[in-house]
């Protein structure tokens, strides 16, 4: 999962946007009509890629297929194939639907934003940073209203903690399978689980989706507490600058004791930080932050959910799922900003790819900006465009694929084949060492 930031640099004329500011929209016909059929499947590819990250039914199903598809392949069994299914959907809808949901669609506009005057709603979906920059005395009304929406969506998290649990319960009742060496086809013995360990794994499950349910509950109706008293208390809104974004504050104590570095301090500002962010429309989306925790309760929720059905259940999810949640929240993004920092070094496909050095950030053109930087470079003689568009396109399909391509067969299907090769063969050695 890559969160981008929006970036628009002038060029040329031309509008630069990063990959989370170019929604999935239609391809241009002067794009598409001078390109070769498979490019234009490509470019189909690309533009399912980079969907808007809100409420987006491309990103959902770009992002689910690259996480469910290399896993699928190398399934033991209906119900190790099942699991999957059932929490690369349910995963992405968590990821790619409820932040804008609940956040922007219920929490915001529903709710919080009418707590507010009509001339600062608007406000609310800044950063906080900006908020406590520009907003003046209207910051002491916004900032509980922001983290009243984010306090809201603790559901999000919970969700992703409880799904585990619900994944157990779903094996259980349809597979009749408590055991994990059943479910992935290990001990190929027929049967229905243990009565013991049916109970076990049942009540587990149950207990944890109540937790999950009444977190979510507590943390709606402490946000309802705070998005409509806290406006009127200065410690309150204090509170809610730190709980918005803990970083910052960490860095600030960080600097008091000598200690000082930008690379920190946006490292901070960036993964502790709470806050939702902003798309190119203003509207919310899932911030780094909120991903970083998202993820990581999802982690806690895999190694609680293996505990209940064996040790080597246990032993798979730490062989993959640690792996996997640092290059959710770091990797993939660190990955694709260093290939585009070589290509920039090397001032490798400089029409469409630049760097911005007061933000420290790379953009790339989108799809429909490529006919006309085109033009531009070849002054409108048409006899060169249709070469200079597919050259581009070429340049395009490369910053866009290698990351992706790397993500899809690095961290999916290599790392889904060896923690099964590394379960068989504990598997195997738990047999000899019962048989001696």
């Amino acid at each position: 999962m890559t969160f981008n930031y929006d970036i628009t640099t002038k060029q040329n004329g031309i509008s630069f946007k990063s990959a989370k500011s170019v929604a999935a929209n239609k391809l241009s016909e002067e794009l598409t009509s001078n390109l070769t059929k498979g490019q234009k499947f490509l470019a189909k590819v690309i533009n399912l890629k980079e969907g808007d990250s809100g409420l987006s039914h491309s990103r959902f199903a770009q992002a689910t297929i690259t996480n469910w598809l290399p896993k699928a392949i190398f399934s033991r069994s209906v119900a190790d194939l099942s699991e999957v299914t059932f929490l690369e959907v349910l995963e992405g809808a968590l990821f790619f639907y409820l932040p804008s949901l609940m956040g922007e669609y219920i929490s915001r506009r529903k709710i919080f934003s009418k707590t507010l005057p009509e001339g600062i709603r608007s406000e609310v979906s800044k950063p906080v940073n900006e908020i406590i920059k520009e907003s003046g005395k209207n910051a002491q009304r916004l900032i509980p209203a922001k983290a009243a929406i984010v306090l809201s969506c603790a559901a999000i998290p919970a969700a992703e903690y409880a799904l585990s649990f619900a994944k157990n319960l779903f094996t259980l009742k349809v597979f009749k399978q408590a055991d994990f060496t059943k479910v992935a086809n290990l001990d190929k013995s027929k049967g229905v689980a243990n009565p013991e360990d049916a109970a076990r794994v049942e009540t587990s499950a149950k207990s944890h989706l109540k937790k999950a349910a009444r977190f979510s509950l507590g943390a709606l109706v402490l946000s309802l507490i705070i998005g409509t008293a806290g406006q009127k208390s200065k410690a309150v809104s204090k509170l809610c600058e730190a709980f918005l974004n803990p970083g910052a504050k960490i860095y600030k104590a960080l600097e008091k004791g000598g200690i000082k570095s930008n690379k920190l301090e946006k490292f901070l500002n960036k993964y502790l930080n709470l806050d939702f962010a902003r798309k190119s429309d203003g509207s919310l989306a899932l911030g780094n932050g909120q991903l970083a925790v998202t993820v990581l309760s999802g982690v806690a929720g895999y190694f609680g959910a293996a505990k209940d059905r064996g040790k080597l259940d246990v032993q798979e999810v730490a062989t993959r799922v640690p792996i996997i949640a640092l290059y959710t929240i770091f990797g993939s993004a660190l990955f694709d900003e260093k290939f585009k920092q070589i290509l920039h070094h090397d001032n490798k496909h400089s029409d469409i790819l630049k760097f911005n050095e007061k933000t420290g950030e790379y953009s790339v053109a989108s799809l429909n900006d490529i006919p006309d930087i085109a033009k531009k470079t070849v002054n409108s003689d048409d006899k060169l465009l249709k070469s200079k568009i597919q050259e581009l396109f070429k340049g395009k399909a490369k910053i866009a694929l290698v990351p992706f391509l790397f993500s899809l067969l690095t961290v999916g299907a290599i790392l889904s084949l060896v923690s099964r090769i590394w379960t068989q063969y504990r598997y195997n050695q738990s047999v000899k060492n019962n048989t001696k």
